[in-house]
């Protein structure tokens, strides 16, 4: 993983990029612990979903460099594209 480090990142990156799968797990888990809540419920988890995505993509393009840089961050957005579009959906109304 070290490899793939920007050289001015490495130091506090290893331990943020460390933390981030956890913390993308974490949410969601909670994502699907509220399944069957009340919609207000399930939209709020879905806004700290996109918030806590978000934060982990701006430590992903400061921390990844190359081809799993730009595949991670791909997928990320793709995850922020799905719960922005079920918060259009079900919260925005």
């Amino acid at each position: 993983m070290l490899s793939s480090l920007p050289a001015a990142a490495a130091p506090s990156c290893q331990r943020e990029l460390g933390t981030t799968d956890i913390t993308l797990i974490k949410s969601v888990l909670h994502l699907r612990g509220v399944v069957h809540a009340p919609e207000d419920q399930q939209c709020a988890v879905y806004r700290q979903h996109v918030a806590t995505v978000s934060k982990v993509r701006e430590v992903f393009e400061r921390c990844l460099s190359g081809a799993k840089r730009d595949a991670d961050l791909q997928q990320l957005e793709g995850v922020l594209d799905d719960a922005n579009g079920v918060i259009a959906r079900m919260c925005d109304r």
